[in-house]
């Protein structure tokens, strides 16, 4: 088993998730009081967020005012405010606008370029075959992306990241794994009817258990933070407006 020094810690701080940090730059946020004990923190060998000061492993850093602190006596409000930052049942609504966005665009640009070179292709191809072309190419697209910036425009947008739980970026082989996995296993690769059974299951899966089967199985986390009503509605109205625009030309 590996010494808590070397795991990657994430820490929830103005109601985003952030990190990953080690443990002696954690610590030294909790000295210097940018951290306080009520903070939720969160590394590999967690089952899920907790406070600083549950864990025997801060104790002496913490101070004893902030570790003596009564807890609410409502326990239904303050269950609802720590919901707020640590998304116990994930945010696949968020996840998957933010997946439709990335390759609603993906497909923007491919058909857009492919209709340069050869518009022939584009006009005898249906529209089930390109979407499932655009979704399978897409996933060596968004590996590529990931490996190389870190995110992409959808996730970005929806204030969303995604990191290894070793802390380490994520490279091309692991962000191509996740890609595959999520696809196939998330999306049924596009297959009519198959990819709603996905959909429906992935998203039972990631409400009951706070993270989906890939993230788990690859070494992933997801990290969320708020959005505001703005980015939420660009985001989900952007595939809508393309798929109007595609049924009138």
């Amino acid at each position: 088993m590996e010494p808590l020094e070397e795991y990657a810690w994430f820490y929830i701080r103005n109601h985003h998730q952030q990190g990953p940090v080690g443990l002696f730059e954690l610590k030294k946020l909790f000295e210097q009081g940018i951290l306080s004990a009520n903070t939720f923190i969160w590394t590999k060998n967690m089952q899920c967020w907790q406070m600083a000061k549950t864990l025997d492993l801060f104790y002496g850093i913490i101070p004893k005012t902030e570790l003596e602190e009564q807890v609410p006596k409502n326990y239904a409000i303050d269950w609802e405010e720590v919901k707020k930052d640590t998304y116990p049942n994930g945010r696949p609504a968020v996840r998957y606008l933010a997946r439709f966005f990335d390759l609603s665009l993906f497909s923007l640009f491919l058909i857009t370029f492919v209709s340069i070179f050869s518009p022939k292709f584009i006009l005898e191809s249906s529209e089930i075959f390109i979407f499932m072309f655009s979704l399978i190419l897409y996933i060596i697209v968004e590996a590529v992306i990931l490996s190389i910036f870190g995110n992409t425009l959808g996730k970005a947008i929806l204030n969303t990241r995604l990191r290894t739980v070793n802390g380490e970026p994520i490279d091309f082989l692991t962000a191509l794994k996740r890609s595959i996995f999520v696809n196939a296993a998330g999306m049924g690769l596009g297959i009519p009817i198959i990819n709603f059974i996905c959909f429906y299951f992935s998203y039972f899966d990631l409400k009951k258990n706070g993270k989906s089967t890939w993230d788990e199985q690859i070494g992933t986390v997801v990290l969320y933070g708020q959005v505001n009503l703005t980015r939420i509605l660009f985001v989900s109205l952007f595939p809508i407006a393309l798929l109007v625009a595609g049924a009138l030309i």
